[in-house]
């Protein structure tokens, strides 16, 4: 089975029609949605033509299997996550100014003050709504894990970012009592995709210490181990950006790029 994986789509409805076209023309058998299908913020995205949030929650909707929610998201449908590193959000954090958010937020969690309004209705917010924090599925033929982020926070909730090996420890557990063998989220923003393993391999360069390690390819061989894997956003960052396929038969992942000419 391939498997066409999109993550942090932002509202660009254009590279998303992209995307959908070029997992046509792979031969993707099933799409998933890793979440931040919504989110636009003027201070680091610049495009205009072809942003629209109703357009993108729309054709994901009909188009992918499985969908889970990003941290943005969650803000645009006004729903807390189940896992916010012991901040407790205020009843009135949704009324708040962005100013207010940030002040009360003490950076745990992300306040949102430059998020750009929405061309959202209430069926696609009733949507966001509904959609589970993480997917566990088997359908591949082998245990997969879909979030936007890493297990506690599945909807990339916090500011808080997988940095050192021993922040793995839960996670590892977790894939291993619900019997996960590969784990995909996105949220990280990454160019290349990146890689961790609950067993440390000799990654030659790197700090022991590191969890997580970007890998300057477009293919990769998977293999037997549990893995975790962070993959680059559809949108957002200069340069090349685009989604990925995993070919469940072969164990092989691929980057498919979009340039953003």
């Amino acid at each position: 089975m391939k498997i066409g994986i999109i993550t942090d789509i932002h509202e660009n409805a254009e590279m998303l029609r992209k995307a959908l076209e070029m997992a046509d023309a792979n031969k993707c058998d099933e799409l998933v949605c890793l979440g931040d299908i919504v989110g636009y913020d003027p201070r680091y995205y610049n495009y205009t033509h072809g942003r629209s949030a109703k357009t993108c929650v729309n054709l994901i909707r009909s188009t992918c299997r499985w969908i889970v929610p990003g941290n943005h998201d969650l803000f645009a449908a006004q729903r807390f996550p189940a896992y916010s590193n012991g901040f407790v959000y205020p009843d009135k954090w949704f009324e708040m100014s962005g100013t207010e958010r940030k002040e009360v937020s003490q950076s745990k969690v992300w306040c949102y003050d430059g998020e750009a309004p929405s061309d959202l209705g209430e069926n696609e917010i009733a949507f966001l709504k509904s959609l589970p924090e993480y997917i566990i599925t088997s359908a591949p033929e082998i245990g997969c894990l879909f979030s936007h982020y890493v297990y506690p926070d599945f909807t990339g909730s916090t500011s808080r970012y997988i940095k050192r090996n021993h922040e793995l420890n839960a996670f590892w557990n977790f894939l291993d009592l619900h019997g996960v063998k590969y784990s995909f989220s996105g949220h990280s923003h990454t160019r290349f995709a990146g890689f961790a393993y609950p067993v440390r391999k000799n990654w030659v360069g790197n700090s022991f210490l590191k969890a997580i390690h970007s890998i300057p390819s477009d293919s990769f061989n998977l293999g037997d181990e549990t893995l975790l894997l962070l993959l680059p956003p559809l949108t957002g960052e200069r340069g090349k950006t685009g989604f990925s396929i995993f070919d469940s038969t072969s164990m092989k992942l691929y980057i498919i790029s979009i340039s953003t000419v």
